[in-house]
């Protein structure tokens, strides 16, 4: 039964090969194109959806806030990399927490800060140097402060400079 079916339905719609090689008769191409022409002008223009950039689109899956990380993460990173040309000071490898400041004296007309790691090891720094793992770089030294500015992430994602100060500590014994 499906035999006679499947003959039935391929004497009915012919062969493909036969309609590829069978030219359009002259009627149905008069007929095509006065359906081009009913067509109004706007409509006959060729819209074409915009340009997708898929190498910056947004997981829908993927957390908003991580996502925001990593692109302040990889800014922070590229903005390292242009410090790498120079020479690292030694007190770049501490955290600035774990620095105490302990003095600060005038040589001349420039002030320098006395700043003592955690192993209690002193070391002398001047408006200009960098310390702490944040590129925290010396803006201004006063007669009791030490202000740095660093760059940090914001929870925007962004890299903004922050100001962070060491004071001088007086232990009364």
């Amino acid at each position: 039964m499906s035999r006679i079916f499947i003959i039935c339905f391929g004497l009915l719609i012919g062969s493909p090969i036969a309609y590829a090689q069978d030219p359009i008769s002259p009627i149905a191409n008069e007929a095509i194109q006065d359906t081009a022409e009913a067509i109004p002008d706007a409509m006959q223009q060729i819209v074409k959806a915009p340009p997708i950039d898929f190498a910056n689109l947004r997981d829908p899956f993927a957390s908003y806030l991580t996502l925001v990380a990593q692109r302040g993460q990889a800014i922070l990173n590229e903005q390292r990399l242009r410090f790498e040309n120079r020479e690292r000071e030694l007190l770049e490898n501490f955290d600035l927490s774990t620095l105490k400041l302990v003095g600060v004296y005038s040589m001349g007309e420039d002030r320098v800060a006395m700043v003592e790691d955690a192993s209690g090891k002193g070391h002398t720094v001047r408006r200009g140097n960098y310390m702490g793992k944040n590129n925290g770089q010396i803006e201004k030294i006063e007669i009791d402060t030490v202000y740095l500015v660093e760059q940090i992430i914001n929870p925007a994602g962004d890299v903004v400079d922050n100001q962070v100060t060491l004071t001088l500590k007086e232990v009364n014994k």
